[in-house]
């Protein structure tokens, strides 16, 4: 607990990914891209994609090196059939929140400006938030398009800092990705990574502080900041 009081009592802004940490929404994005390999005769397995998509980031280009692909399309195309695949899933209010991330924003933004740095796209992370009733709660909102390079680059975290008018070194970051961790090391910030099923087996050497679970981080906050 004292690891993380120390830690929010430098920090101005904290910058939230949101796949997997606040919303439920990896298997969805594993679906929609499952969806649209199959339609050129591949399936993904679900293993491998929770480390070497969701987790390092290789993304696309990864998968057909990894098993040696020749797809009738080219990557560009078939990453934009995913995301109108996926945008479906969010719109429809499939994808939920965690049950413990509304309460982690309002323990969060008592005391700190919050912003959300995220590979999807902003339009889908609010039809998300929007269906959850929490859009109000995160003010600065940040996706793929907001950046011109993705995690693990630092490009989002920094673009996210710059909008909330605060420092690098007054930002932490609150990650569940390898690639996240590198990025926030990258734009010079610390970086909290919350443990879960998908990335139990990941090393997160260089993280400034590892939980277990994200209820464990709202019952720290709470712990740290009763009031709130």
């Amino acid at each position: 607990m004292e690891t993380l009081k120390a830690l929010l009592d430098q920090t101005r802004t904290v910058i939230l990914d949101f796949d997997g940490l606040l919303a439920d929404s990896e298997p969805y994005h594993y679906r929609a891209y499952n969806e649209v390999f199959e339609r050129y005769g591949h399936t993904l397995d679900p293993d491998e994609y929770w480390v070497e998509w969701t987790s390092k980031g290789k993304g696309i280009a990864g998968e057909i090196e990894r098993h040696n692909l020749e797809l009738p399309i080219d990557p560009v195309a078939l990453r934009q059939q995913k995301f109108e695949v996926y945008s479906r899933f969010c719109e429809s209010g499939a994808i939920r929140l965690f049950p413990e991330a509304m309460r982690l924003a309002e323990l969060l933004a008592a005391r700190h400006t919050l912003a959300i740095a995220s590979g999807s796209f902003g339009h889908d992370i609010r039809a998300i938030l929007n269906n959850a009733g929490a859009l109000h709660l995160f003010p600065l909102i940040f996706g793929k398009e907001a950046a011109p390079r993705e995690k693990p680059h630092p490009d989002i975290f920094l673009k996210a800092a710059q909008a909330a008018g605060t420092d690098p070194a007054a930002c932490i970051v609150v990650e569940d990705a390898l690639k996240g961790l590198l990025a926030a090391r990258e734009a010079g910030m610390p970086c909290v990574i919350i443990r879960n099923p998908l990335n139990k087996n990941i090393d997160f050497s260089g993280a400034a502080l590892e939980l277990p679970s994200l209820g464990e981080f709202v019952a720290l906050l709470e712990k740290v900041d009763p009031t709130a």
